[in-house]
This record gives C-alpha cells, sequence and structure tokens, in this order.
C-alpha cells in the first residue's frame, strides 16, 4: 500500500467511523436524558415502597427504566396504527434520510431487514468486466439508480454513482450480508452474487 493510500484509507476510516458515531451519540444523549427525565417521577415513587435497592441498583433508577420502557412500548403501539405510520413515514423521508448514517443505523436497530429501511435495497453492480455489490438509495424518475458502493474494509466509506437500469440487479439477501462481504475484503461474494431477484420487489 503506497504512502497515498494509506493516508486515504485513514482519512476514509475515520470520516466512516465519525458517520457511524453520530447518531448513536445522540441515542444515548436521548436515552440519558429521558431517564434523567423519569427519575422526577420515579424517586417520589421509590420513596413509597419499603426496599431501595434491587441486586444493589437503586430502585427509582429501575422504577424510571420501567417506566421509559412502558413509554415506548405504547409509542410502538400508536406507531402501528395506519395514520401514525404514514406520519412517521413522511418524518423519515423527509427528514430522517437526510441525517448522516441514518439508513445504516436503522438497518442495524431493525435487525439488518432491508424491507424496514427506507429506499436502501442490496444490488449487484456491473460496471464493465467488473461487478461490485452495494446498495441503491433511491431510484430516479429516468430509472436509472443512485448506488452506495461501499470500500472494504469499512462498509460506512465509499463512493456513490447513478447508474442505467440494466447494470443493477436487485439481490435477495439482507444489509447485514453486504456489510459482512465488504468488512471481509469480499470474501462470500460468490454466495451473495447467486442471490439476484430476476424482478424488483
Amino acid at each position: 500500500m503506497s504512502e497515498k493510500q494509506g493516508i486515504r484509507f485513514i482519512l476514509t476510516t475515520v470520516i466512516g467511523g465519525v458517520v457511524f458515531l453520530i447518531p448513536v451519540v445522540v441515542l444515548v444523549v436521548v436515552i440519558t436524558k429521558a431517564i434523567g427525565f423519569m427519575m422526577l417521577v420515579a424517586q417520589p415513587m421509590a420513596d413509597w415502597l419499603p426496599v431501595d435497592t434491587v441486586g444493589g441498583v437503586a430502585l427509582a433508577n429501575i422504577i424510571a427504566i420501567l417506566i421509559l420502557v412502558l413509554i415506548c412500548f405504547l409509542a410502538g403501539l400508536l406507531a402501528r396504527h395506519a395514520l401514525a405510520s404514514t406520519v412517521v413515514g413522511q418524518l423519515e423521508s423527509r427528514v430522517l434520510v437526510k441525517l448522516p448514517g441514518y439508513l445504516m443505523i436503522k438497518s442495524l436497530v431493525s435487525g439488518f431487514d432491508e424491507s424496514q429501511v427506507a429506499g436502501l435495497k442490496p444490488v449487484a453492480l456491473q460496471l464493465g468486466t467488473a461487478e461490485r455489490v452495494g446498495f441503491e438509495i433511491e431510484k430516479l424518475s429516468d430509472g436509472r439508480s443512485t448506488v452506495f458502493i461501499p470500500s472494504p474494509p469499512n462498509p460506512f466509506s465509499g463512493i456513490t454513482q447513478v447508474l442505467p437500469p440494466e447494470q443493477v440487479s436487485y439481490l435477495d439477501v439482507s444489509v447485514k450480508q453486504i456489510i459482512e462481504v465488504t468488512e471481509n475484503f469480499g470474501h462470500g461474494v460468490h454466495d451473495v452474487l447467486a442471490r439476484k431477484k430476476h424482478t424488483e420487489t
């Protein structure tokens, strides 16, 4: 590896790490703030109970976490409603997808199920005599696809290209498999390419 390639590798890896960490840090901060807010309710409740700790953990902390889990559960039930799903979908397509790393993080949270990740579809790309794997980010009105091609070993760094439909084949694999192939420098790509779809679903 030349000095220039080494510098580029370090820079792309650092940038990829930043893109990955931003939404994770935001999520941790939000959860921490939420638990702190729940403590305002949990502490008075804990004072009424005869025990202070459970397994060495302050009872107020346990109550705060349980309240937060309950709120998330109720929010999940609400999200199943058609109207709520529409609102969330609009928010995601217009705002959240513009946040760095949002699609990748959502794919991780949703268990790498590409059907749950708006606009992110595993694809095989025919680039001259070479074939690559990546993600379709967007389908343009003229039929072409905006694709992201990850660079080994960091799936969060790579290049974006716009390709005609004859160069793009959809893959019946998960986002996780594409990420793993990238992290393993292409090992296992044969099995991925064998899962091409005849038509887009």
